[in-house]
C-alpha cells in the first residue's frame, strides 16, 4: 500500500475545508490497473472515508485492509449500461440495478459517504462508468486512476508522439472497430494516427488482416499483455507482416492493448 505520511492530507488543520475531491457523498474511484500499489493517494483518502464501497469482488478483496469496517456491496460489471445486458439475462440485470438503486439511494438519504470503485481509467471503456449517469443527482466525484493506456505506454518506452508522421493517437474498441457497418478501422487506419486499440472480445488475426488491408506490412505493431503489472507485464514488437507468426502459439490475455504507429521505430 502506498505510504500517505507525507501527504498533505495527513497534517491537514483541523477545520480547515476539505479538498473539493473529498466533500462530495458519491465518488466513482479508480483504484488503477494491475499492481494494487497504482492506487493513488487522492483513491485511498476517499475510500477511508467512505462508509458504503460498491466493487468487483476481486478489488474488495485486494484492497480489504483499507476497507474494514464498511458496508460492501457488489458492483457488477456494466450495471446502468448495455454491457450488463450482453451476458446477463434482462431480468437478471433488471434486478440486480434496482438492489443496487436501492441501497445507494437509502445510504444517500441517510448522509453517508458512497464510493464505487473501479479498475484503471473509469472513463475509458470503464465497465462501472454507467453509475455516473444513473446517480447523476448525487453530484459524483470521479476520482482519476493509472489506466490500462498509461501503464501500456510505460511498458514500452516509448512516446506516442515522436512517429516520424504522425502527432496524433486514437484510441478505439477492437471489437467495435471491427464489427462496424461503417467500416470504422478502415477510416481509422486511413487517418496515418498512431492506433491504439482496446481489445476486449476481438480476435488478434481479424484485427491484422483488416489493418493490412489499408496499411503497409512493414507497420510497426506491439502488443502489451498485462500492463501495470509489474512481474507480469509483457510487450513484443513486430510488423503488421510478422505480427501473427511472432504471437504465434501465444494466447493472448483479455487484458492487452495493441499499438500501430510509426512511434514504435527504433
Amino acid at each position: 500500500m502506498t505510504d500517505t505520511s507525507s501527504h498533505p492530507l495527513a497534517t491537514q488543520v483541523v477545520g480547515e475545508p476539505l479538498p473539493t475531491y473529498l466533500s462530495g457523498q458519491f465518488h466513482l474511484v479508480s483504484t488503477g490497473i494491475g499492481d494494487a500499489g497504482n492506487i493513488t493517494v487522492n483513491a485511498q483518502e476517499v475510500l477511508r472515508r467512505a462508509d458504503v464501497v460498491f466493487g468487483t469482488s476481486r478489488l474488495l478483496e485486494t484492497f480489504a485492509d483499507l476497507l474494514k469496517g464498511k458496508a460492501l456491496h457488489d458492483a457488477g460489471h456494466g450495471l446502468f449500461m448495455d454491457l450488463v445486458r450482453r451476458d446477463t439475462p434482462a431480468e437478471h440485470a433488471d434486478a440486480m440495478e434496482a438492489e443496487v438503486r436501492q441501497i445507494i439511494r437509502h445510504a444517500a438519504a441517510q448522509g453517508k459517504r458512497i464510493a464505487v470503485i473501479d479498475y484503471g481509467d473509469s472513463m475509458i471503456f470503464g465497465p462501472q462508468a454507467g453509475f455516473i449517469q444513473e446517480f447523476r443527482d448525487l453530484n459524483p466525484i470521479v476520482i482519476p486512476g493509472v489506466s490500462s493506456f498509461n501503464a501500456a505506454n510505460a511498458a514500452l518506452a516509448c512516446d506516442l508522439m515522436s512517429g516520424s508522421a504522425s502527432r496524433s493517437v486514437i484510441l478505439s474498441s477492437a471489437f467495435d472497430a471491427l464489427n462496424d457497418d461503417a467500416d470504422t478501422l478502415q477510416r481509422q487506419a486511413q487517418t496515418g494516427a498512431t492506433l491504439v486499440f482496446f481489445t476486449m472480445r476481438s480476435q488478434f488475426e481479424s484485427l491484422i488482416e483488416r489493418l493490412k488491408r489499408v496499411l503497409p506490412g512493414d507497420t510497426p505493431l506491439a502488443v502489451v499483455c498485462h500492463a501495470g503489472r509489474s512481474e507480469q507485464h509483457t510487450a513484443v514488437r513486430a510488423t503488421l507482416d510478422t505480427a501473427v507468426a511472432a504471437l504465434e502459439g501465444q494466447k493472448l490475455p483479455f487484458e492487452h492493448l495493441v499499438y500501430v504507429g510509426d512511434f514504435l521505430m527504433d
